[in-house]
């Protein structure tokens, strides 16, 4: 159940990086709002997972997935490239994650 609860805040890194972009350099109020809500809930469901998880698992899981979603979302909806190398280091992100799952 935690490690559910810790994809849900690697997402809001996702949320969090991207309306950080859009809120281009917090001048857009609306985006900052969001920023640091998403932030502060990902902050929660991160704190919610370690009660359970350890620490350094559970951090970074949730900085090794959230970058993998970031890098995903801004190939997907920012046009950005999809060099090989870049896919390769993220899917050793990920082996790296799995590594961890297996380890707890």
């Amino acid at each position: 159940m935690m490690w559910i609860v810790l994809v849900c805040a690697s997402f809001c890194e996702l949320g969090f990086t991207v309306c950080m972009k859009l809120s281009d350099g917090f001048k857009n109020k609306k985006f900052t709002v969001l920023t640091v809500l998403i932030t502060a809930l990902g902050i929660f469901l991160l704190s919610t997972a370690t009660k359970t998880l350890p620490l350094g698992i559970a951090y970074a899981v949730w900085t090794g997935l959230g970058t993998v979603f970031t890098v995903l979302f801004g190939i997907f909806v920012f046009k950005e490239s999809r060099d090989r190398k870049k896919i390769f280091f993220m899917c050793l992100v990920v082996a790296g994650v799995i590594g961890l799952r297996l380890c707890t």
